[in-house]
């Protein structure tokens, strides 16, 4: 039998039930869809509304702790340079260290917060390397000073560079605090930068307890922890915490690339950023991350 004979055995009233059921079935799942359409926005209004809640939290909590440790880091800095006692001269060196290295947690905390909400602009300007790094280094004064550290520096550039203080001092800040923590007593600490082609390749060098085999990729994975050949001196080394990923986040957001090398007792760290142009550069120079970091510090006189 034909499909003609079929249609012509059947009813007009099959027929149009059968256009109505199809009809209704339709307009059933049209219905479906502007339902589930109208529930993906309304998600995504919540999903907009939270992220910006949660910006303007992380920026208020940087305010409420960054503003009073700034100004403590500034007393105690000029604490240090008034004679006393030694007993309050100790107590002045142990203020000043607490205090340097509760700001290097609390920045590493903030930066990793807004790299996970996906905060993480570059504010591009002219600066100093050297400048940078120096002022990276005095934060671990206290640990150089510790451990006898010998620190030097080969920095090859005759010019200024376009790159985010903030991020720059944030990724020095982790490296050189990695090479003192790792480092043995009285060793060197080697900070090279030279130009090549159209990138700045930056190496940090210690002589120290170094990573096992090669774990490169989990290295600097968030939260993910690496063993290490832990000297006699040491008890126990469970990783190197939190700062890699968040160095491997800045330097990737900075157009750049980090590896990771040892051999026997040395460990180094090598940077590979992109040169900026200077038609980028948001301010003319910036000599120093902490006009960034502290823009609300108010100055502070010598008493």
């Amino acid at each position: 039998m034909s499909m003609k004979q079929n249609f012509e055995d059947v009813s007009d009233t099959v027929l149009l039930e059968e256009v109505k059921r199809r009809f209704d079935q339709k307009n059933s799942t049209l219905e479906e869809m502007e339902f589930l359409t109208k529930k993906l926005y309304l998600l995504n209004e919540k999903l907009k509304e939270h992220d910006s809640i949660k910006g303007e939290f992380l920026s208020l909590i940087k305010n409420v702790f960054n503003n009073p440790l700034s100004s403590l880091l500034n007393l105690s800095s000029m604490m240090r340079k008034n004679e006393d006692s030694p007993k309050t001269q100790t107590m002045k060196l142990l203020l000043d260290m607490e205090l340097h290295k509760l700001d290097f947690q609390l920045n590493n905390i903030f930066t990793a917060a807004e790299i996970e909400a996906g905060e993480i602009a570059n504010y591009w300007s002219e600066i100093d390397l050297r400048l940078i790094i120096e002022e990276a280094k005095e934060a671990f004064a206290y640990l150089i000073e510790e451990k006898e550290l010998h620190f030097s520096s080969d920095i090859e550039l005759d010019r200024l560079i376009v790159s985010d203080a903030k991020k720059l001092h944030t990724i020095f800040a982790n490296l050189i605090s990695n090479a003192c923590e790792y480092s043995f007593p009285t060793h060197n600490v080697r900070i090279s930068a030279r130009i090549e082609d159209d990138h700045l390749l930056i190496s940090i060098a210690n002589t120290g307890d170094v990573i096992i085999k090669d774990p490169n990729k989990e290295l600097f994975s968030r939260f993910k922890k690496v063993g290490v050949h832990a000297s006699k001196a040491r008890t126990s080394i469970d990783g190197l915490g939190l700062g890699l990923s968040i160095v491997n986040a800045l330097v990737e957001s900075l157009d750049g690339e980090v590896t990771y090398s040892s051999n026997e007792n040395l460990t180094q760290f090598n940077l590979c950023l992109k040169l900026q142009d200077t038609s980028k550069a948001e301010a003319l120079m910036s000599e120093s991350a902490n006009e960034f970091m502290f823009d609300d510090t108010q100055e502070m006189k010598e008493f």
